[in-house]
């Protein structure tokens, strides 16, 4: 479709900036979400690495990701051109996807998208993975893995594009294909130390809450974004958005209250994500009350998933494949059931809509973007992932001391909490005292790097707050396995 700069809508073009901004907020809330819910010691490098897929991402986006994704010159049907690398010709008119808007304001806003997706997958190796891989291994994998799907699902010329899948904001590209990307990290990385024999909850509600309600607040530029204001079909996609979330977010506490009769701000956390990755696929195709049966069943599904990869043994430490990778492959799903013809005509597109208005085809063609997605995300992360383990200085997986003792201390040598800084000095400071009364080489280096001789963190079972770091007896561990149960399986 032919743009001009004389189809630039300010407002529209206003709504845009200001729903990156909201998608930016997604991502330390997306750090904060997950340094939640693992052991402190592991809480910062969540926050560190969501914030360093940001940068890694934006200039892999410049460099080429934006030109690889969403070329509107690319013929071939799998991969965009170069035409747009280091954003060249990226200004003024608009790009197809985005006719009311500079296409320079549509390139930062996609890269936003991009940015998040990375942050979401690498939560499936928590608690036991090298930073500086992990750097690499984003750039890489925006490369060879995002930007194909996006190109696929919103490029002019994308093979399920050109099928008429329907896919609003990132159910394959960034839900579905983060969540299988995690599985990848749980074959190649294994298990954490300890799983299935220790019980681990969430170190922080509070800073659950706290991201959830980033990513909550963010989600409605990540789905409104590009919708029209002209037609309302941004209000649609707000709505259907809040919608799931409410939704999806009752249905996983009452779910979980059957269990263990107990409220839980943590479900109800995990319910409200689930919801919204669900819709997110839907959000400006399908009627507002659609979004009702899609939270339900997103908070059914993705909740049940957690017991059945407890009974696998699949280590998915935060959920990435429970709840991205499935409420992904459910809201593709569920696109072609629930969208609606009426809604998507409000902006002038023809469209024969989904089941509900008759047309089962489209069931298959969104069959074969959840398909394609799941396999090709999974796929190329996993032989990304072995590629790049067999190369020393490239190794994923922390050595098990340094898992012991928390990958804050052993790769970013800070603490997410100052009592941590505490530990550290005080032994730091026993270690100086027993070297000037047994000298020697070995406890001199240690004092001039006391992070290399990490003490170890033991952490309560069961703490709704930040505590200080202690080490449990015997009675108060067993006395803590009737204290109230957040997951029903390890963290």
């Amino acid at each position: 479709m032919a743009t001009s700069i004389n189809d630039i809508d300010m407002g529209a073009t206003v709504w845009m900036i200001a729903s990156t901004a909201l998608v930016f907020l997604m991502i330390p809330g997306l750090g904060y979400f997950y340094g939640g819910m693992v052991r402190s010691k592991n809480a910062l490098s969540l926050v560190f690495l969501c914030m360093m897929a940001l940068a890694v991402v934006t200039v892999q986006w410049v460099i080429w990701g934006y030109s690889l994704a969403l070329s509107e010159t690319a013929t071939n049907p799998f991969i965009g051109n170069l035409k747009h690398w280091l954003f060249l010709d990226v200004e003024y008119t608009p790009h197809p996807n985005a006719p009311k808007v500079p296409a320079v304001v549509y390139a930062v806003y996609q890269c936003m998208f991009a940015a998040l997706t990375p942050g979401l997958a690498i939560g499936g190796a928590a608690e036991r993975i090298r930073v500086m891989p992990t750097i690499v291994y984003i750039f890489i994998w925006s490369t060879l893995v995002y930007d194909p799907i996006a190109y696929w699902v919103w490029a002019p010329n994308g093979w399920l594009y050109k099928m008429g899948v329907m896919d609003f904001a990132g159910g394959c590209a960034v839900e579905t294909a983060s969540g299988f990307s995690a599985l990848a990290f749980y074959f190649v990385l294994g298990k954490r130390k300890g799983f299935g024999e220790e019980k681990w909850q969430p170190h922080n509600y509070l800073n659950i809450l706290l991201g959830c309600s980033f990513l909550y607040f963010g989600w409605f530029g990540f789905n409104a974004g590009a919708a029209s204001l002209e037609s309302g079909r941004a209000g649609i996609a707000f709505m259907t958005t809040n919608l799931a979330a409410a939704s999806a977010g009752i249905t996983w506490v009452a779910l979980a209250y059957r269990v263990e009769h107990k409220f839980s701000s943590f479900h109800f956390c995990s319910g409200a994500v689930a919801g919204m990755v669900c819709v997110t696929p839907a959000a400006s195709f399908v009627s507002t009350w659609a979004a009702l049966p899609m939270g339900f069943l997103a908070g059914v599904c993705c909740y049940y998933m957690i017991e059945a990869n407890l009974r696998l043994g699949i280590d998915d430490c935060i959920d990435v494949l429970a709840v991205h990778g499935i409420g992904g492959l459910l809201g593709v799903f569920l696109t072609g059931v629930f969208a609606n013809k009426h809604v998507i005509e409000l902006d002038g597109i023809e469209s024969a809509g989904g089941l509900i208005n008759g047309n089962g085809r489209q069931l298959y063609v969104q069959l074969a973007a959840l398909a394609a997605s799941a396999a090709w995300s999974f796929v190329v992360s996993f032989i990304l992932l072995k590629g790049m383990n067999y190369i020393p200085m490239f190794r994923f997986r922390i050595d098990s001391d340094a898992e012991e003792h928390g990958v804050d201390f052993a790769e970013l040598g800070e603490a997410g909490y100052s009592f941590m800084q505490d530990i550290i000095q005080m032994h730091a400071d026993k270690n100086s005292i027993h070297s000037s009364m047994t000298p020697s080489s070995d406890d001199s280096a240690s004092i001039q790097h006391p992070h290399k001789e990490m003490p170890m963190i033991k952490e309560p079972v069961s703490s709704g707050n930040i505590t200080a770091a202690s080490e449990l007896s015997p009675a108060a561990t067993k006395d803590n396995t009737h204290a109230k149960s957040i997951r029903t399986h390890p963290l």
